[in-house]
């Protein structure tokens, strides 16, 4: 199975009163998260999950890769925000049918520190990036597929409309 660690996009800032759980996306957010959903459908082509944090700023983010992807979010999942790494690997492993592609949508430094305990190296995580890992059979480890920032995901949405 492959997973791929989205970063949310752009959000409200956190000193508005409000509590972080219910931080919106900007609407410069909005855009980048449109964008990066539009890019990310041309790199998958299987089964896919798709699993964000319950935070609003992650579900609308997630929002756009459902829309695009024609798939719903099926789990929001509170060790996404908490960063428990294996209770995750722990549901990603006990999936049936198993997904082709799993799709998280998170926060850093949650996301980076996942990608560097799963592969060994480490990744700056831009808001809207993109870490691709093949997982191994046990899904304790594995490799990187391919990195993508902003402009790399949002160039490859416009080629997209092109085509």
């Amino acid at each position: 199975m492959d997973l791929l660690l989205v970063r949310h996009a752009e959000a409200e800032d956190a000193g508005n009163g409000g509590s972080d759980f219910e931080r919106q996306l900007t609407a410069h957010g909005h855009v980048s998260a449109a964008e990066m959903a539009d890019g990310l459908a041309l790199c998958v082509r299987n089964q896919v999950a798709l699993w964000s944090s319950p935070l609003v700023r992650t579900r609308e983010t997630a929002a756009y890769l459902a829309t695009v992807l024609g798939v719903e979010v099926s789990s929001y999942h509170d060790a996404i925000p908490a960063g428990d790494l294996g209770q995750l690997r722990h549901d990603w492993q006990g999936l049936s049918p198993q997904p082709g592609t799993l799709i998280v949508v998170g926060h850093q430094p949650h996301l980076g520190i996942w990608g560097a305990q799963l592969m060994g190296i480490s990744l700056p995580v831009k808001k809207v990036s993109v870490i691709a890992i093949a997982l191994d059979h046990s899904g304790t480890g594995g490799q990187l597929l391919w990195y993508a920032q902003p402009v790399a995901l949002a160039r490859l949405g416009q080629i997209r409309h092109q085509g």
